[in-house]
């Protein structure tokens, strides 16, 4: 399963964890700009205001299944985020990617 990880920049408080939270998300090149859109179902609505209430400090990493030695480190400069409460979406405009070993 892929994981999907979401950090404060300050102090490293984690916000959401795909595995923790089992939160299917889905992450795709961004359509008609830049960058890509992270779009993550979100069932409680604390974790979606949390991650709303700080996105301008959100460090959004990703490590593909069975690849532990692997993390993409997406960040969004003007912290754009979305939430739809009623269909328990979160979606992050990331245009700021780095990939790498660890």
């Amino acid at each position: 399963m892929d994981h999907l990880y979401i950090r404060h920049t300050v102090g490293g408080r984690l916000f959401l964890d795909s595995k923790k939270h089992e939160t299917p998300f889905v992450i795709e090149p961004a359509a008609g700009r830049e960058g890509w859109k992270i779009s993550i179902d979100v069932l409680d609505a604390a974790v979606a205001e949390a991650v709303c209430g700080h996105r301008d400090e959100l460090n959004i990493f990703f490590v593909p299944e069975g690849a532990t030695d692997r993390k993409t480190w997406y960040f969004s400069t003007h912290g754009e985020v979305e939430h739809d409460p009623a269909a328990r979406k979160l979606v992050i405009w990331a245009d700021g990617r780095i990939d790498y070993n660890v």
